[in-house]
């Protein structure tokens, strides 16, 4: 189990990079193998004496999924912003707000 949480951070690690630059490919990429490896871990057993480890472990998982989320807000609004300045140049209405998950 500790591998498999390794792994989740480690993938969370190359999303959060991906999201920093701006790289559409590599997010999709970082994105479907962090999928992979949540799957991964939901099954790996649990070993006996190793629940600290993996509460430390859960705990940095927390924070680098948040940290994601923050970016993938962000990133969100920039987009919406520069659809809504397009419009704006162009003299077309926009089609209302972008839709939040």
């Amino acid at each position: 189990m500790l591998a498999q949480m390794e792994e989740v951070q480690a993938q969370l690690d190359t999303l959060v990079g991906a999201l920093d630059g701006h790289d559409a490919g590599a997010i999709i990429a970082a994105t479907e193998a962090l999928a992979t490896a949540v799957i991964l871990f939901r099954g790996a057993p649990v070993a006996e004496g190793g629940e600290s480890r993996a509460k430390v472990l859960i705990e940095q998982v927390l924070g680098q999924l948040e940290a994601a989320a923050i970016r993938i807000n962000i990133l969100k609004n920039w987009t919406r912003q520069r659809i809504d300045n397009n419009h704006q140049v162009r003299g077309i209405q926009t089609r209302g707000t972008a839709l939040t998950y």
